[in-house]
């Protein structure tokens, strides 16, 4: 999660975790939605994916999508922790 800095007015990022760049099409559900998306990045602790589909902080979502040199599926549940116009970020619960 970002923060803005009161002394800089910059941001900051509190994230635990490294990001890696990884488009892949991925799928959604929640108990409100179902969609599809598009992963941008991920770490091992969350992910945030593009969608059209407006989604909720706080909402949770089983997600699924395949690693690029794997013919098994990834499923994992997660939280949304926030939204922007084009997509969310959430956070794995393992």
């Amino acid at each position: 999660m970002a923060t803005v800095n009161k002394d800089t007015g910059k941001h900051s990022d509190r994230r635990n975790a490294d990001r890696m760049p990884y488009p892949t099409d991925m799928r959604y559900r929640s108990s409100v939605v179902d969609g599809l998306g598009t992963v941008i990045n991920i770490s091992s602790l969350g992910m945030f994916f593009e969608t059209p589909t407006p989604l909720t902080a706080g909402e949770r979502l089983c997600i699924d999508f395949r690693f690029r040199n794997s013919h098994a599926g990834m499923e994992i549940c997660g939280e949304i922790t926030r939204t922007t116009s084009s997509g969310a970020g959430v956070r794995f619960l393992w």
